[in-house]
């Protein structure tokens, strides 16, 4: 009696709703959880980018920087701004190499591309910096095989080669002392005894920048019949008043900034 109550003739429960409508309507509701379930379970997860290296690059020939980030996938393109990127080299699902193309300097948003679609970007996380042509570098260094009177006559404040063709600044000049002459050997540097005695210098130099194919920018000072790029262990020589001079660097750095009085 209470069955027959509550399903009619009809399939209907209470009257109102069929029992075949209801079994389908609590499927489908048992099916919705499943079906997001399943779709944050099997969706592509969206790319993502973090930082780029480096952020600022000089002006000059081709170049490339390394963009990191999240789910990255094959296909995708890079494009500096407007500017597509020349190639996108995936190297892992969390960076690619990207070869940059021809940019003036300026600030530039990074912009990563899934198919036609933008799917992430770095505001001004990019710098192209214009190549300063002319700058002064202090090195610090020793003068090797000098002669007893040019040891005895360089001072502070004397220019090289000459002062009417001047590539470099006497800043300060010590006195005589045991050293070693370094030379490099590919990757290798081998110290030489020298049997003259060496004298401790700084001098400040005039060089011309020069961008290489990393990003970066080498510093070169003109010798007596070439140029020289500023590293540790490059000689400087140059034809002077006082004889031969070579100059051997020890090490680089930028010209102290002079208060404002």
């Amino acid at each position: 009696m209470i069955a027959a109550t509550l399903i009619d003739d009809r399939g209907r429960v209470g009257g109102r709703v069929n029992v075949v409508d209801l079994a389908a309507a609590i499927v489908f509701l048992a099916l919705i959880p499943l079906a997001f379930a399943a779709y944050a379970l099997f969706r592509t997860p969206a790319p993502t980018l973090s930082r780029v290296t480096p952020v600022t690059l000089f002006q000059g020939e081709p170049q490339r920087i390394e963009i990191d980030g999240t789910n990255l996938r094959p296909f995708m393109r890079v494009s500096i701004d407007t500017v597509p990127a020349r190639s996108f080299l995936l190297g892992s699902t969390k960076y690619a190499i990207v070869d940059l193309p021809d940019l003036t300097p300026g600030s530039y948003d990074v912009v990563l591309y899934d198919y036609m679609q933008e799917v992430a970007r770095l505001r001004r996380a990019l710098t192209i910096a214009p190549v300063p042509t002319d700058l002064d570098l202090d090195v610090d260094g020793a003068f090797i095989t000098m002669s007893d009177a040019a040891a005895a006559t360089v001072k502070p404040g004397d220019k090289l080669p000459s002062a009417d063709r001047p590539a470099a600044e006497v800043l300060s000049i010590g006195t005589r002392s045991a050293g070693d002459l370094r030379l490099r050997f590919g990757e290798q540097t081998i110290t030489v005894p020298q049997r003259s005695r060496s004298v401790p210098a700084s001098l400040r130099v005039q060089c011309s920048t020069v961008p290489g194919p990393d990003g970066t920018a080498r510093c070169s000072v003109r010798g007596s019949d070439h140029s020289i790029v500023v590293a540790p262990g490059a000689l400087l020589t140059w034809t002077t008043a006082y004889g031969p001079l070579v100059f051997q660097i020890a090490s680089a750095r930028a010209p102290a900034v002079r208060s404002s009085p």
